[in-house]
């Protein structure tokens, strides 16, 4: 990738990840990123097609336990 001042000249710290100022260690900037990354999946939306496949599961898991009363009758 090109520099900013230079685009004839590649970057290079590109692709190079460096730790945040707060990180003391790396093990420190490693559990930021994963803790960053885990809440960004956290705030994403369920796919409707999800919801509908958890819901059929639901009613199959609902269902069930009457069939069971029946068989201990």
């Amino acid at each position: 990738m090109a520099g900013k001042t230079r685009p004839d000249r590649l970057d290079p710290d590109f692709g190079i990840i460096k730790p945040a100022a707060g990180a003391r260690r790396k093990e420190d900037w490693i559990g930021n990123q994963l803790r960053k990354v885990y809440d960004e999946a956290l705030s994403e939306e369920i796919p409707a097609d999800m919801m509908e496949l958890l819901a059929a599961l639901d009613d199959g898991d609902a269902e069930k336990p009457a069939a069971d009363e029946e068989a201990a009758e």
